[in-house]
């Protein structure tokens, strides 16, 4: 009777360790590069088996669990353009941080090694991995840690205690103790996840471009992912003149703007039956004509913000069809906004799906958010919300078609059916001597806009079509008319 109670608890236990390990574990995460980052660590049979706030638990492959306990965990900004968490590993109760981030960023925060020739090697590799998943296409990450001992652990958190106990300038406290940590790391790999273009981007971009509208794409990734992917969404042409900018000095920076505004001006006169070509708004570009496209990053921008260079610069990107600004933070993403709508006399539509677009989705004179794995941050921050990138076409070039043209005959309507009733008042005053008697009832007069005459124009103005939405999307260049 008590070894078939024990082979029946045994194999109980045998079958919840069965349906425990074929468990369909459904991550939530802040963003897709770090769901993307677990899925493929349980790939390798390393799962994450449960995150609280202060404990991470971690199945091995060997099927034992590891606690970790989360002392502390550094948000992610755009300014350090990373993120840390600190840790305490369970078996050698040593304390751990690890920092994920943009290899700009963490490159710069390694150790020098005593073996220096070798962590140079290591350095250079993984440059070389970085360089080739960018090249690729793939959005690229570099991870490293640092071991703390207990007693500088217990200084540093002393002091962020203080920090964000503080009334004054706690902000700058925090990162500075952020900052101070986060230094003498070492790089423990890089990684390359792809991010794959929705369904029908280079369509939705093709006839955006047919209808006139030029695009911009302000990105915080490595330049060679953000060429790679505007070739792919067809927003750079092999044929087009791609010119690449990317200075840390005023003077360089200043000479290469005018390097290039020159070979622009030059290229218009030999292909211009004019000798006087004026640096207007570039035009459409077709297959047979190429087009200037301009790549730029982060730097140079901010070189350009504080260098007073901001007319040259405009003198140059309202010539190129396409322009792609690569590394910006949230902030130089709402000045490239406001310096074009301002200076340009430009409607401008911002468009993203994350929290770093806020900020320039507000600053545009149209935001649309799409929501989807980056949050809601976009979406509740825009005037307009769509589900899916390709949706942009049909927003534009049919509904803001037939808004455009709703309001205008609208307006009109308004004004005729009120010009039409003063003149009729006013040349009956010619029969009656001008002595101020009305022709109709006061009433009826203080009816005539009220209710007479205000379900017509308001018809007009929502069911009015007056080209169906399937010629709009068939010929995109009727938007332009």
């Amino acid at each position: 009777m008590a070894n078939s109670v024990d082979r029946e608890d045994h194999s109980i236990l045998e079958e919840a360790d069965k349906n425990q390990s074929n468990l369909e574990f459904c991550y939530e995460a802040e963003s897709p590069d770090e769901a993307a980052l677990v899925h493929a660590a349980r790939a390798y049979n390393f799962t994450l088996w449960s995150r609280t706030p202060n404990q991470v638990t971690v199945k091995l492959p060997q099927g034992d669990l590891l606690t970790f306990e989360v002392l502390h965990t550094l948000a992610f900004d755009s300014t350090r353009k990373r993120m840390s968490v600190i840790v305490k590993h369970p078996l050698t109760e040593e304390i751990i941080m690890y920092t994920k981030g943009a290899d700009s960023a963490i490159m710069d925060l390694l150790a020098v090694s005593a073996k220096e020739e070798k962590h140079r090697q290591i350095t250079l590799e993984t440059q070389k991995c970085l360089d080739m998943y960018a090249n690729d296409g793939l959005r690229t990450l570099c991870i490293a840690k640092k071991v703390l001992s207990t007693s500088e652990y217990k200084k540093w958190a002393d002091l962020r205690h203080e920090a964000e106990t503080s009334i004054d300038h706690r902000e700058a406290l925090i990162l500075e103790t952020t900052l101070r940590l986060e230094t003498d790391l070492q790089l423990l790999g890089a990684t390359g996840i792809e991010d794959r273009l929705q369904d029908g981007v280079p369509e939705t971009i093709e006839a955006l471009r047919e209808a006139g509208i030029l695009i911009w794409v302000l990105t915080g990734d490595k330049q060679e992912t953000a060429v790679n992917i505007a070739y792919a969404c067809k927003l750079l042409n092999s044929k087009d003149f791609i010119f690449t900018l990317n200075n840390e000095s005023q003077e360089t920076c200043e000479s290469s703007l005018d390097c290039i505004v020159d070979k622009m001006r030059m290229y218009k006169v030999v292909n211009s039956t004019t000798s006087n070509v004026p640096m207007d708004f570039a035009p459409v570009s077709s297959v047979l004509k190429p087009s200037f496209g301009l790549v730029i990053d982060g730097k140079t921008l901010s070189v350009i913000f504080h260098g007073n260079l901001q007319k040259k610069f405009l003198d140059l990107v309202k010539c190129c069809q396409s322009v792609l600004c690569c590394r910006c933070t949230p902030l130089q993403k709402s000045i490239v906004v406001k310096l074009v709508r301002d200076h340009l006399n430009v409607m401008t539509l911002a468009i993203g799906d994350g929290a770093n677009d806020v900020s320039m989705i507000q600053a545009a004179d149209v935001g649309v958010g799409i929501f989807g794995q980056e949050g809601m941050q976009a979406v509740m921050a825009s005037d307009f919300s769509i589900s899916h990138f390709k949706h942009l076409k049909k927003l534009l070039l049919v509904h803001g078609h037939w808004c455009y043209t709703r309001l205008s005959n609208m307006t009109i309507y308004f004004f005729y059916k009120n010009v039409a009733y003063v003149n009729l008042l006013f040349w009956y005053q010619f029969f009656c001597g001008f002595t101020g008697t009305t022709m109709i009832d006061y009433w009826l007069m203080i009816f005539f806009n009220l209710f007479f005459t205000s379900l017509p124009p308001l018809l007009c103005g929502i069911l009015d079509k007056d080209i169906s939405a399937g010629l709009l999307l068939e010929f995109p260049e009727l938007y332009k008319s």
